[in-house]
């Protein structure tokens, strides 16, 4: 099969690219930086007249590019995206309803959300690792003292939008937003924001906004519940790492521009996804996954990538999480930070119980999450038997 595989720089590409072309696949690679990825004359005239000019049994990228199906839908070529980011812009919606589209999302509740819209051509499909990659790496790789510790965690540590957001709301309207934040926190597992964000209380905190003048664009109830669980995931991880650096050696890898706050752990800064990453996974005694909240039920690729290290996975609890592997055999997950700390301080005295949960998580992942058994996959739904 011939594909052009559109890229602008992400994690996964190399990794599918490799899949690829370990399956027999053909593929030519596009790199394009959108400066507006809504709306670009260049982009679709290029890329138009080369799909024209060219051959090619679909077009694949990782995360799904607006103008790339609106192109492709003229060109009547199939165009296959699989995203590892979650949720998506709710403007992307906009784009779906192309035939040729085939859209593939890690978590399952936010596809079935897109299903029940009458959007047959956007699928479940869980994220993939090369255990094959991983191996080489780690098998020649010396690690440096900087890259040990206890515990630690690779990922972003939020400034949210939410504080913002409230400035110019009634009293009435704070409140009751800041009781459904402390509703959320209080719940593993199901993410409910959605649910208590009401007509009545949007149209609330719009009528604010006009009443200082902002009118050129309305809040939604996608992008406040996104707003409010960006702060909530915020709070946990800053209130998660801040008692663990009270009780072990921890690691942080993130970037800021702001100064952590005090009591945070030291930061190591940035990890190359490919070179460095994968070695703090294997040389942590237990690695943090603390998903973004409104990642509602799906598995993310962080909580993959520590697997396919063979590092010991310690995650907040998520449904399909815990479909695919068992607490205390192949992860550790966890239903409260209470919890994280006690299972933390717990598998942190068993060596031989630590490693045997991250050996069991990384056969599983080696088993079931492939990057060549999910890509058969996505052929299936986008091509047929």
């Amino acid at each position: 099969m011939n594909i052009l595989f559109f890229d602008t720089g992400s994690y996964t590409y190399r990794d599918v690219l490799t899949a690829f072309k370990k399956m027999g696949h053909n593929c030519r690679t596009v790199y394009y930086h959108f400066p507006d990825r809504y709306e670009d004359n260049f982009f679709e005239e290029r890329l138009e007249e080369y799909l024209r000019n060219n051959s090619y049994d679909c077009v694949f990228s990782v995360n799904f590019f607006p103008l790339t199906a609106k192109v492709c839908d003229r060109c009547r070529v199939r165009y296959l995206s699989w995203s590892y980011d979650s949720p998506l812009d709710e403007r992307l919606q906009e784009y779906f309803h192309y035939e040729t589209n085939r859209i593939f999302l890690f978590d399952r509740l936010e596809a079935e959300e897109y299903q029940k819209k009458g959007y047959q051509n956007v699928f479940h499909l869980p994220l993939a690792v090369d255990t094959d990659r991983l191996d080489t790496l780690l098998n020649k790789h010396l690690p440096q003292k900087k890259f040990c510790s206890q515990l630690s965690f690779v990922g972003k540590i939020y400034d949210s939008p939410l504080d913002t957001l409230l400035s110019p709301m009634d009293d009435y309207s704070k409140g009751l937003l800041q009781g459904i934040l402390q509703a959320q926190m209080l719940v593993y597992g199901y993410y409910f924001v959605d649910e208590l964000i009401s007509e009545k209380l949007l149209e609330d905190i719009n009528h604010s906004y006009a009443r200082i003048g902002q009118t050129e664009a309305l809040l939604t109830r996608r992008g406040l519940s996104h707003a409010v669980a960006v702060k909530i995931t915020q709070i946990e991880r800053e209130a998660l790492l801040m008692q663990a650096n009270q009780q072990f050696d921890v690691h942080l890898y993130t970037y800021r521009n702001e100064a952590l706050p005090e009591g945070m752990p030291l930061n190591y800064g940035l990890l190359k996804y490919y070179e460095e990453m994968p070695v703090v996974f294997r040389n942590s005694k237990l690695n943090l996954n603390i998903t973004l909240k409104d990642i509602r039920s799906g598995i993310p690729l962080r909580a993959l990538d520590i697997m396919g290290s063979r590092g010991a996975l310690l995650s907040n609890y998520q449904p399909e999480l815990a479909e695919w592997f068992e607490d205390g055999k192949d992860v550790i997950l966890y239903d409260s930070l209470e919890a994280a700390m006690d299972k933390a301080e717990f598998y942190l005295k068993r060596e031989d119980l630590r490693e045997k949960i991250a050996l069991n998580g990384y056969q599983k992942v080696k088993e079931h999450f492939s990057y060549t058994k999910q890509i058969e996959k996505m052929w299936k739904c986008s091509f047929g038997d």
